[in-house]
C-alpha cells in the first residue's frame, strides 16, 4: 500500500467538513519495508467565564400629610394629637443587567499510540480559532511515544473567541493526525451577585434584613410606623432626626431616607386667679398677680397666664378656679385647667392679710411662702391662687 494523503471527510448534505473530536490513522509504506504509525488523538475545549449581576437601590419615606423641610419629610406632632400620622418607608431594588468577564478556553489533548511500534512525534500544533496557542505536554520534542502509551497535553487561554479549537500532531515521518473541538460558550461558570440580600439600618428599628432578590427580578420592600405625640410627651418634646439606610450586602450599595419629627413643647407660664374684686400686686410689688377678698361662699374665678402688669389682654385664659369658704371656716381651692393646657404647679394663700409674710414678717407674694391658715372665723379673708401652666408652643407647626 502506497503513501496515503490526509483528507478530512465532508458532509454530503452541506459540503462542510465534519466536526472531528478524535481520529485514528494508520500509515504504511511498502517501498522500504512496511512502516505503520497509528495514533488516536482526542481533544477538548472547555469554556469558562464569570457573570457579574448589577443592581441599583433607592429609598424614600412618605408621610400622610406630606410636609417637608429642607428637602426632608417632616412630621409635626401637636399636644392635642391632631398631628399624629403614619410614615411609610419604601426600598426599591432594581436589576440593571449583567457583565461577563474573565473569558477562558482550556482543554486536554490526549495522544495514544494504538499501534505495535513506537512513534516519534515531531510537533504538536494547536490553534484556537485559527490562532496558534501554547500547550504544555511536560516533554520536549521530538518525543518518542512508546506503543500502547498515551501523551497528555493541556492548554489554557484567556479571552473570548469563537469557532473551533484544532490540533495537528505531526510525526517524524511527516504524517499528520488532527483532532478538533467546537468552542461553545454555555452558561457562566461563576455567577456573582445573582442573589442579593437587602438589609436596613435605622435609628428607629435597628438593623433588620428586608429580604433577598434574585436576578433578573426587581423587588420593593415597605414598612411603616405610626407617630403620636403621646409617644414622646411633654418631657421628651423637641426636634428629632431619624436616619435610615438600606444596603445591598453583596455590593455595598446603599440608599438613605431621613425623617424629621417635631414634637410640640409646652411653654410654662405663671398664672393667677382673678375674681371680681381682685387687687393687683402692683404697685405694692413689682410682680404681677392678684389677691382676692372673699367672705363665706362659693366663687368661680378666671385663671390667667402670662398677664403681665395684671393686663389680661396680654395673657391667656387657661381655665378657672373654684373657691369655697365654707361654714366651718375652711377655704378650699380647685383648679380647672382646660385643654390644651396642663397644670404643672399650684400654690394657695388664704389669710386675713392681703398678702402672706416671709420668715421675717415682711409681706411677700413669692409662691413658696403661701399658706392656708384656716379654719377662719367667718370674717373676710384674702385668697391668692397661683399656678404654673403649660401652654402649647404657639409658634409650632409648618405655618410658623
Amino acid at each position: 500500500m502506497g503513501d496515503t494523503g490526509l483528507v478530512t471527510p465532508t458532509n454530503p448534505a452541506n459540503g462542510q467538513p465534519y466536526n472531528i473530536s478524535h481520529i485514528e490513522f494508520c500509515y504504511s509504506d511498502d517501498g522500504n519495508g512496511q512502516i505503520e504509525e497509528t495514533l488516536e488523538v482526542n481533544k477538548t475545549a472547555v469554556t469558562s467565564y464569570d457573570r457579574i449581576h448589577n443592581w441599583s437601590i433607592n429609598k424614600s419615606v412618605d408621610t400622610e400629610n406630606g410636609y417637608t423641610e429642607d428637602g426632608y419629610d417632616k412630621i409635626w406632632l401637636y399636644t392635642n394629637g391632631s398631628g399624629d400620622e403614619n410614615a411609610t418607608w419604601t426600598v426599591d431594588v432594581n436589576y440593571e443587567g449583567y457583565e461577563d468577564s474573565n473569558y477562558s478556553v482550556s482543554g486536554v489533548i490526549t495522544i495514544t499510540n494504538t499501534g505495535a511500534q513506537d512513534v516519534e512525534i515531531e510537533s504538536i500544533n494547536d490553534e484556537l480559532s485559527g490562532t496558534p496557542i501554547s500547550i504544555d505536554c511536560n516533554v520536549t520534542f521530538p518525543y518518542t511515544l512508546p506503543a500502547g502509551e498515551t501523551l497528555t497535553c493541556t492548554y489554557s487561554e484567556d479571552g473570548y473567541v469563537e469557532g473551533i479549537n484544532e490540533v495537528i500532531v505531526t510525526t517524524a515521518n511527516g504524517f499528520e493526525f488532527p483532532a478538533q473541538a467546537d468552542i461553545v460558550w454555555g452558561d457562566p461558570t461563576n455567577e456573582i451577585n445573582d442573589v442579593v440580600t437587602v438589609t436596613d439600618l435605622s435609628d428607629l428599628f435597628g438593623e433588620v434584613e428586608l429580604g433577598t432578590v434574585t436576578a433578573p427580578d426587581n423587588a420593593t420592600f415597605t414598612y411603616d410606623k405610626e407617630f403620636a405625640w403621646t409617644d414622646y410627651g411633654a418631657d421628651n418634646c423637641g426636634d428629632f432626626v431619624y436616619n435610615n439606610t438600606a444596603t445591598i450586602v453583596e455590593t455595598g450599595q446603599s440608599a438613605d431616607a431621613t425623617l424629621k419629627v417635631n414634637v410640640q413643647c409646652y411653654d410654662y407660664e405663671t398664672a393667677y386667679a382673678k375674681g371680681d374684686d381682685a387687687i393687683c400686686f402692683i404697685p405694692t410689688f413689682t410682680n404681677w398677680g392678684w389677691t382676692n377678698p372673699i367672705e363665706p361662699g362659693t366663687y368661680e374665678w378666671d385663671l390667667w397666664a402670662a398677664a403681665g402688669q395684671c393686663d389680661t389682654s396680654k395673657g391667656t385664659l387657661v381655665g378657672t378656679v373654684t373657691v369655697v369658704y365654707d361654714a366651718n371656716g375652711v377655704v378650699s381651692v380647685t383648679y380647672n385647667v382646660e385643654e390644651p393646657y396642663i397644670l404643672e404647679e399650684t400654690h394657695v394663700y388664704a389669710g386675713y392679710d392681703q398678702f402672706p409674710t416671709d420668715r421675717r414678717g415682711n409681706p411677700t407674694v413669692a409662691p413658696g411662702q403661701y399658706t392656708n391658715n384656716g379654719p377662719f372665723d367667718g370674717s373676710e379673708v384674702y385668697v391668692i391662687a397661683h399656678a404654673v401652666v403649660g401652654i402649647p408652643d404657639p409658634d409650632f407647626g409648618p405655618q410658623a
